[in-house]
């Protein structure tokens, strides 16, 4: 069906007005016809509808959000579906949303606690239900008679065993308040609500969101890698109590956050020294200010450095004048700069850059600090990987499986029968197809007992390496002790295995003497050979898309708009291109192909916006800077998990 207009009458309620439009639809004031009853009724995007993915957890979320009965969430009353686009019909709530008392200046201290601890009883709720909100902010919660605020818009909620992005890739959540897990693309808990909501607790005591940034992919950055705000340099009145409080709220992991709503609510209002109060306080005087010069955030361009008006040139007055303002400044993306450092890596809290491997460059696995390997007499090798061992060891026929490690071309030994003081002990080499931080297969994580344990840096003779120790594997008798060493091919992986208890310091004797043929091993330390080229891919970047930004920014017609378009699309797909051909170390080497296929797809949607200006389809135009801003954000997301690889990430 087209979009709805007064009069209209949808599955039996009929169009009074709109109340708001949304990335996800428009909400209209409607009036039920079988009761008479007026109602809030959300009428979806015909791309939402139309997705077969997106149609079965709406038609179960319709279902469990009716059955949500709580005071503070809004009711829905009908969950369905009137010629192809899918819609709710919820309960209308006379008076604004928590937004407007933050941009009128209508709140105190006092008033905004007493509202979100009402927020956070609704959350409460929904969790112990077990659905996740995912876009609490401002605009979602409506203040009725009374101040008896009201939490909206579960449109977004998922299940606890759901994933943390839509099928399209694209992020679920708005970026002013979204948890760092959820902009990575992870799965949202309840803590991610914990997160937002927090976010939210900074802008009604400061008029401001938590990160003011230019554009999305800078407050994305700001999300996953910088401090939360300190709001006492904000407001000078606010104890520094409350700084603790959205430490804690807004904390990068989400083990670190208040493990409930309701929980934040109650440190805030101990911070503030003020005591539960049901009554209402609707004065207008407030020490609610915007900070100078950064006012709490309106529209923003989707699509940094591209085109900011949803309309073609020409398409309707002013529209032209908007873009070029809006992309006046050199795309962020393309502006990166790129360089070694000692970012933390991610999951793991030890900082391991060249300074910190170099005091370790030494240690040698018996403990030692200095000397060399022991020497044996007898050596194997398989694949690229080669060993050597005592006349007491032998060659095994088969390798021993170990749950979520699969080596290619495996290398087996084991003491001989006869050897004294064998204990069962049983080594395996080969490499292993693993990506990220702890150089270690998703799989055999998963297989572990407990935690994955801190890593050591060690060395293996001339080699670089990770080493687990005492490592408790479902499925295996005995200890286990892994060595990984970062190799251009994959991980080259020494697992020492026993069937009891005993130590294995004969197999970590034998890792010591690995020696790698034929392929390329990486240290530990963020490597300069791929910040160099991922500095000068950005160099190249920044300066072609300046140069296409700046004239898409001048475009006067629908045809120059096209030419500009497709400009930054060619710029875009080489930048990808160059990345894909990179040697990179199995440490990034997920994220590289993320960023590759971010900065492709923004080519793709550059390469759409060209085509819809030479054919003057106003709605293709719209849909392709849509998803042009998505993309954007995904690239950034790429670029802050490499910064906190130990590439640090500038511009």
């Amino acid at each position: 069906m087209d979009a709805p207009h007064s009069s209209t009458v949808v599955a039996g309620y009929r169009i009074d007005g709109t109340l708001g439009e949304g990335g996800m639809g428009t909400v209209y004031r409607a009036t039920q016809l079988s009761l008479e009853r007026v109602v809030a009724l959300k009428v979806l995007t015909a791309e939402l509808s139309a997705d077969p993915a997106f149609r079965e957890r709406f038609r179960r979320e319709g279902l469990l959000q009716a059955a949500l009965d709580h005071p503070h969430i809004v009711t829905v009353f009908e969950a369905g579906e009137a010629e192809g686009r899918l819609f709710l019909a919820m309960r209308m709530v006379e008076g604004p949303t928590l937004k407007d008392l933050i941009v009128r200046r209508q709140l105190d201290d006092r008033r905004a606690l007493r509202l979100l601890t009402q927020v956070a009883e609704a959350l409460d709720a929904a969790h112990a239900k077990g659905l996740i909100h995912r876009d609490v902010k401002p605009q979602n919660v409506l203040v009725g008679a009374g101040d008896h605020a009201y939490l909206a818009d579960f449109g977004l909620t998922k299940g606890h065993d759901d994933a943390g992005m839509t099928e399209t890739g694209q992020f679920v959540g708005t970026i002013d308040y979204i948890s760092p897990e959820q902009a990575r693309g992870e799965r949202a808990t309840a803590r991610s609500d914990v997160y937002a909501l927090t976010a939210v607790l900074c802008e009604c005591l400061t008029g401001q969101v938590p990160f003011v940034r230019a554009t999305e992919e800078r407050v994305l950055l700001a999300h996953l890698s910088e401090s939360p705000p300190r709001l006492s340099e904000v407001r000078a009145d606010l104890p520094a109590a409350m700084d603790d409080v959205i430490a804690r709220g807004m904390a990068k992991a989400p083990e670190d956050r208040p493990a409930s709503a309701g929980e934040l609510m109650l440190e805030a209002r101990r911070a503030l020294g003020a005591a539960p109060d049901a009554s209402s306080s609707a004065s207008a005087d407030t020490r609610v200010r915007p900070a100078a010069g950064t006012p709490t955030r309106g529209p923003r361009s989707a699509v940094p450095g591209g085109p900011g008006a949803t309309r073609l040139a020409g398409a309707a007055a002013g529209a032209r004048g908007a873009s070029a303002r809006e992309s006046a400044a050199a795309p962020p993306l393309a502006g990166t700069r790129v360089s070694t450092g000692a970012g933390r890596r991610i999951f793991l809290p030890m900082a391991l850059a060249a300074a910190v491997l170099a005091a370790v460059v030494g240690f040698l696995l018996g403990g030692g600090s200095g000397g060399s390997s022991e020497t044996f007499s007898d050596s194997a090798s398989s694949g690229y990987l080669e060993l050597s061992f005592p006349s007491s060891w032998q060659r095994l026929a088969s390798a021993p499986a170990i749950p979520g490690l699969a080596f290619s071309q495996p290398l087996a030994l084991a003491p001989s029968a006869s050897a004294a003081g064998a204990s069962g002990q049983r080594l395996i080499a080969g490499e292993v197809s693993a990506s990220g931080p702890s150089l270690l297969p998703a799989g055999f994580t998963a297989s572990l007992a407990g935690a994955l344990p801190h890593p050591e840096p060690v060395q293996l003779g001339t080699l670089q390496a990770y080493r687990y120790s005492g490592l408790s594997v479902h499925g295996l008798a005995g200890p286990l002790t892994l060595y990984a060493v970062p190799t251009a091919g994959g991980v080259a992986t020494v697992a020492c295995l026993s069937s009891s208890s005993a130590p294995t310091a004969q197999c970590s004797q034998i890792a010591a003497t690995l020696k790698l043929n034929g392929t390329t091993a990486f240290g530990l330390a963020p490597s300069a050979q791929y910040a160099a080229a991922l500095g000068r891919t950005f160099a190249t970047l920044r300066s072609a898309a300046a140069a296409g930004t700046a004239r898409l920014g001048a475009a006067s017609s629908a045809s120059a708009q096209a030419a500009a378009a497709a400009q930054l699309a060619a710029a875009y797909s080489s930048a990808s291109s160059a990345l894909g051909r990179l040697t990179v170390t199995p440490e990034v080497r997920a994220v590289n192909a993320s960023l590759a296929a971010a900065l492709a797809a923004i080519g793709r949607d550059y390469a759409a916006l060209a085509s819809a200006a030479r054919a003057g389809d106003e709605a293709a135009y719209a849909q392709a800077q849509r998803t042009l801003g998505a993309d954007r954000v995904r690239a950034a997301g790429a670029l802050a998990v490499l910064g906190h690889a130990g590439y640090a990430v500038s511009g």
